[in-house]
């Protein structure tokens, strides 16, 4: 199961309660980036350590027993062949694509005011933020759930949703 959507979409903090509603482990590729930034004294590119961080996410997808929820950004126009090489790698053939929206400038706001991990960069990436959020859209090919993230979601109406997709 994938969770996608914009940066700001609120993909996070579905992916945090809904893993645990399905009984599922999560994997977000920004987890897996700060920890990767922390095991090193230096600063790193972020460009390159998110390439990292999903190759290591997807690599963790394929040893875990048991379902998974792979939590990231996958942009289109720029991340396709990543995404198929990251669920070749983790074997997963079928699945469920999450797709978070919200109204592009309530994620915007959210981009800007998050506190997060200096790891991102964050500061220095609005005007690619701005395309990007632009053209998001599901990448996987996978049944894809729109979760409108602009309020509370809720949570065991998309688990059902989820269980009934995926058969």
């Amino acid at each position: 199961m994938l969770i996608n959507g914009a940066p700001g979409s609120g993909k996070t903090t579905l992916a945090r309660l809904l893993g645990p509603e399905l009984g599922r482990t999560v994997l977000s590729k920004d987890a897996v980036k700060e920890a990767l930034a922390d095991a090193v004294a230096a600063r790193l590119p972020t460009r390159e350590l998110g390439a990292l961080a999903s190759d290591a996410m997807w690599r963790l997808a394929a040893l875990v027993d048991g379902p998974v929820v792979v939590e990231s950004f996958w942009a289109a126009d720029r991340d396709e062949a990543f995404l198929a090489e990251g669920l070749r790698i983790a074997g997963i053939t079928s699945g469920v694509e999450v797709y978070c929206e919200a109204p592009l400038p309530m994620m915007r706001a959210r981009f800007v005011d998050r506190e997060r991990h200096a790891a991102h960069d964050d500061a220095l990436r609005l005007d690619e933020w701005e395309h990007l959020a632009a053209v998001a859209r599901p990448l996987s090919g996978f049944p894809v759930l729109r979760v409108d993230t602009s309020a509370p979601v809720d949570v065991a109406a998309v688990a059902v949703a989820v269980r009934e997709t995926l058969g």
